[in-house]
């Protein structure tokens, strides 16, 4: 039973993981607080690549960036922070004991978060996340419930700016795109390389596709450039390109258009979710019942239990990667195939 807080917050920090698909899940997270929490004034706390997503989220009252600078310094500018803010409730949407001390230390009364080891004695309602559960999602849904708040209503939204989709529209058609159908987005990049599947299967599937019919557009950060160049240059058929050319605001209006996307362990594949489009999603290093994206009907392809628990960004990398490698393009077609029957037939 959730532990009802003794007075009514009136000023809560709420701590967040750093990735932009974290923030995904952040934002239902925040509703419900909003909700259950009316009058109180929010301030979340994110990391750069959140920072983006939840800009213009409503249920927030101030936004700032986590990291004040590096070391011990850094962390003691949080600490001062948090201090600063007069804060009566942090909620911390992460398994994190620096987090946990700091809001300790900062002498916010209430503290609730996810258990990790040492400092989960220091929060005052504290979750366990099932070994099974979803790392993000079940998290932040498991936090805000430890405080009584109601998650029955638990939905994910996005919030970009509306010009952003006839921006999009118009780069989408300078690459030739006049609404043919079926439209597959290709995500490969993500954070770790360990998670990447390789180029010249990329490839292929794009080949298979344009061959068969469908349009192909090529996503990505300039981040994730190399990753693309590589497919570039072992394709047969060009797709369309928009490769670093979206800001994230586009990216979202682009994904919502797609019929399927095939993407990595990443974020992309988590807003993918959100906006209703499904997801071919590629999972080697990864647990899948960890981290697959949530929201619409996806098919998850996970390898991780040939390398899991011992691969990691340091024993697992170039192609000496026994997850990825047993995933081959005609694995990923066959079920590309599947959902775009799915999806063809609730038309």
């Amino acid at each position: 039973m959730a532990n009802q807080l003794k007075a009514e917050p009136k000023r809560i920090a709420v701590l967040t993981r750093a990735g932009l698909g974290d923030a995904v899940y952040v934002i239902p997270a925040l509703r419900v607080l909003r909700r259950h929490y009316p009058k109180a004034h929010i301030t979340a706390i994110t990391g750069e690549r959140g920072y983006p997503l939840l800009l213009r989220c409503p249920y927030i009252d101030h936004l700032a960036l986590r990291h004040l600078g590096n070391g011990i310094r850094g962390k003691l500018q949080e600490i001062i922070r948090l201090r600063r803010g007069c804060f009566d409730l942090a909620v911390i949407l992460d398994t994190s004991d620096e987090k946990t001390l700091h809001t300790f230390l900062a002498g916010i009364r209430y503290r609730a978060g996810g258990v990790k080891r040492r400092f989960g004695r220091l929060l005052t309602h504290p979750f366990c996340l099932p070994e099974d559960a979803h790392q993000i999602n079940d998290l932040c849904r498991g936090v805000v419930a430890a405080l009584g708040c109601d998650v029955s209503d638990w939905q994910l939204e996005l919030f970009p700016q509306t010009e952003a989709h006839m921006r999009m529209l118009e780069k989408l058609h300078d690459t030739g795109w006049c609404g043919q159908r079926p439209l597959v987005g290709i995500n490969p990049g993500a954070s770790a390389p360990n998670k990447r599947w390789f180029p010249d299967r990329f490839a292929q599937v794009i080949d298979a596709l344009i061959n068969g019919g469908a349009e192909v557009v090529l996503l990505g950060a300039q981040s994730d450039r190399e990753q693309v160049d590589s497919i570039l240059k072992a394709v047969r058929f060009t797709p369309r390109v928009l490769a670093g050319q979206l800001d994230l605001d586009e990216l979202i209006f682009c994904l919502k258009t797609l019929d399927v996307l095939i993407s990595g362990d990443t974020g992309p594949s988590h807003l993918a979710g959100a906006v209703g489009t499904s997801v071919v999603a590629i999972f080697g290093p990864s647990r899948a019942e960890h981290y697959a994206p949530q929201g619409a009907p996806h098919v998850v392809i996970d390898r991780s239990h040939l390398c899991a628990p011992t691969c990691s960004f340091w024993t697992c990398r170039g192609d000496n990667r026994a997850c990825m490698r047993d995933i081959s393009p005609e694995q990923v077609l066959s079920v590309l195939h599947y959902l775009l029957c799915k999806i063809e037939r609730t038309r």
